[in-house]
C-alpha cells in the first residue's frame, strides 16, 4: 500500500494535470494507482490497484477507504457534478451522491478533508476526516462552526451557531459550556491574553479575565481538559474537565484532588477533601462512608486491599478484600472494579441499571420527551447544533442534504429554561401577547431539545425564500414540522 502511495507523490497524477495536483474537475479521471495530492503534501488520496479509494497522510497511514474493492476501477467527476468509482464493466461502485452540483471539483484539503466543492465554494460531500487545529494562538478567532480538537481527537471545543462555546465529549456530550446565547457570538484570544466571548455587538458576555498575559495560548489537551497557557508555561485558566486516568495500579495512590475517569468521562471516581465519591454524568452512585481530609489517599495495597487514609495515616475505610500483588482498580461498562491479577473481581460498585437505561432511551426515543431537559440531556451534532441525542442523526442528514442543494442551512436548537423566561420577558407584552410567538416556559419544545430555529445567510429562514420551500419539501422527511406562524421554527411535532 505505502509503495502506491509513494508512486502518487513522485509524480502519477492525471493526464493533463500538474504535478501535485489537489483536485480533479468534471470530466477528469483517474486510474489505477493514480491520485490527488493536498497544497501542503500531507495528505495523498489514491485510486488503489484493488478498486478502493484510499487517504492516507504523510507516513501512509490510511486515514479513510470508500470501502469498495473492484479491480481496475477508476474515478471520474461527472458533469452533474457527481464524483463516482466506475468498474471496467462501467457499473458504479461508488459515489458521493453529488449529482445537481455541476462545476464540483474532489478536492483533498490541506486539512485532511476530501471535499466535493461547489462552484460558490460551498460543501456538497465530504470525507469528514478533516484534523482541526489544537491550539489558538494569539490574536486568533473561533467564529460559528469553528472548532479546536485536541490531537488525539477525542475533545472539540466548539462555537455553535447559537453562541454558545462547548467542549464536547468523545461521545458528543457537553463536558463544559460558557454559558452563551447571543447569535453570532465568536471566541477570540485577545493579545493581551484574555480570552473572551464577544457577541455581535462588541459586548463580552464571557471572559477568563487573564489581561496582562500577552502570548498566551489557548490548547485543547488529550485529557480533555481545555487550558489558557502563559507563555513561561504556567496555566493562567482551565476548563477542569481532565478525565484522569481508567486505571490505579497497586501502589500508586490517588491523592486529594484527583480522580479516576472512564473513557468517556461519564463516570469518575474522585477524592476530594470530603469525601470519596463516585458519579455518572455529574449524577451521585456512591460514597466512602467516612469523611476525609485534604491529605486523605486512596491506595490498592500489595494485598488487595483498597484502602483509604487520612494524611496521618488512620483508616477511614476499606473494601476489606484481599487478592495478592497486582491488584488494580478499573472504571469501565458502567462500573467501578476492583481486580486481582488474576482477573477476579475482588469489589465493585454499579452504575444504577435505571441511569444506564435512561441514556440508551435518550439517544433513541423522541416520544418519551414530554418535558424540558437539562444541557447534560444534550448533544451537539456534527453540524453544531444541540439537540435530543434521539433528534441528532436526522438533524445532520437534513442540513448535509440542504448544503448539499444549495441551501447552506444553521439552526439554533436546545434552550435551557432560563433562556426562555428572557426570551418570553423579550418577546410578549405585561398582557401576554407575544411577538413573534412565544411559548410559555416549560412548554417549549426547545426545551426539550425537539425543536430547531433554522438560518440562512445569518437570519432566520422567512417565508417565500428557497430555504423554506427546500423544507417543506423534505424536512417532513426527517421527523420535523413546521409552525406555520414561523417559517424557521420546526420541531418533532410541530410546536
Amino acid at each position: 500500500m505505502l509503495a502506491v502511495v509513494a508512486s502518487v507523490l513522485v509524480g502519477a497524477v492525471p493526464a493533463g494535470a500538474a504535478s501535485g495536483q489537489d483536485r480533479l474537475l468534471a470530466g477528469e479521471a483517474l486510474d489505477p494507482g493514480q491520485g490527488l495530492v493536498s497544497a501542503d503534501g500531507t495528505q495523498t488520496l489514491v485510486v488503489q490497484p484493488d478498486g478502493d479509494l484510499g487517504l492516507y497522510d504523510a507516513e501512509g497511514v490510511p486515514r479513510w477507504t470508500a470501502g469498495t474493492a473492484t479491480p481496475g476501477a477508476r474515478l471520474t467527476v461527472t458533469p452533474e457534478g457527481d464524483v463516482v468509482l466506475v468498474g471496467p464493466d462501467g457499473s458504479t461502485v461508488w459515489s458521493t451522491g453529488t449529482a445537481g452540483t455541476a462545476g464540483s471539483a474532489f478536492v483533498v484539503r490541506d486539512d485532511g478533508d476530501v471535499v466535493v466543492e461547489a462552484p460558490d465554494g460551498s460543501v456538497a460531500w465530504e470525507s469528514g476526516t478533516a484534523v482541526l487545529p489544537s491550539i489558538l494562538p494569539p490574536g486568533g478567532e473561533l467564529h460559528p462552526g469553528d472548532a479546536l480538537t485536541s490531537p488525539d481527537g477525542r475533545h472539540t471545543l466548539q462555537v455553535l451557531d447559537d453562541g454558545d462555546v462547548v467542549l464536547l465529549g468523545p461521545d458528543a456530550s457537553t463536558r463544559w459550556s460558557a454559558g452563551t446565547h447571543e447569535p453570532g457570538s465568536s471566541l477570540v484570544l485577545r493579545e493581551d491574553g484574555n480570552l473572551v466571548v464577544t457577541d455581535t455587538d462588541g459586548r463580552r458576555p464571557w471572559r477568563t479575565r487573564t489581561a496582562g498575559h500577552p502570548g498566551a495560548t489557548l490548547v485543547v489537551q488529550d485529557d480533555g481538559d481545555v487550558v489558557l497557557w502563559d507563555p513561561d508555561g504556567t496555566p493562567l485558566w482551565s476548563s477542569q474537565t481532565a478525565i484522569g486516568p481508567s486505571q490505579l495500579a497497586a501502589g500508586a495512590p490517588l491523592a486529594t484532588g484527583q480522580e479516576l475517569g472512564s473513557s468517556d468521562g461519564r463516570l469518575r471516581l474522585r477524592l476530594d477533601e470530603a469525601t470519596l465519591a463516585l458519579s455518572y454524568d455529574g449524577r451521585p452512585v456512591w460514597s466512602a462512608p467516612a469523611a476525609t481530609d485534604p491529605g486523605a489517599r486512596l491506595v490498592v495495597q500489595d494485598d488487595g486491599n483498597l484502602v483509604l487514609s487520612a494524611a496521618d495515616g488512620t483508616l477511614l475505610w476499606s473494601t476489606g478484600t484481599s487478592g495478592g500483588p497486582g491488584s488494580s482498580v478499573r472504571l469501565e461498562d458502567g462500573a467501578v472494579l476492583l481486580l486481582a491479577a488474576t482477573g477476579q473481581e475482588l469489589w465493585r460498585v454499579d452504575v444504577p441499571a435505571e441511569l444506564l437505561v435512561r441514556r440508551a432511551e435518550l439517544a433513541t426515543d423522541c416520544t418519551a420527551v414530554d418535558a424540558p431537559v437539562p444541557q447534560s440531556d444534550t448533544v451537539v451534532t456534527s453540524t453544531g447544533v444541540r439537540v435530543h441525542p434521539c433528534l441528532a442523526a436526522a438533524v445532520d442528514e437534513l442540513m448535509l442534504a440542504a448544503r448539499a442543494e444549495g441551501i447552506d442551512l444553521h439552526a439554533w436548537g436546545w434552550r435551557s429554561g432560563e433562556q426562555q423566561i428572557a426570551l418570553r420577558a423579550q418577546n410578549c407584552s405585561a398582557s401576554g401577547v407575544c411577538y413573534p410567538p412565544t411559548a410559555p416556559p416549560g412548554t417549549s419544545r426547545h426545551e426539550r431539545g425537539l425543536a430547531l430555529d433554522f438560518t440562512v445567510g445569518g437570519g432566520v429562514v422567512q417565508h417565500g425564500t428557497d430555504a423554506y420551500r427546500w423544507l417543506v419539501d423534505h424536512a417532513p422527511a426527517y421527523g420535523l414540522k413546521n409552525l406555520p406562524s414561523e417559517a424557521w421554527h420546526w420541531s418533532v411535532d410541530g410546536w
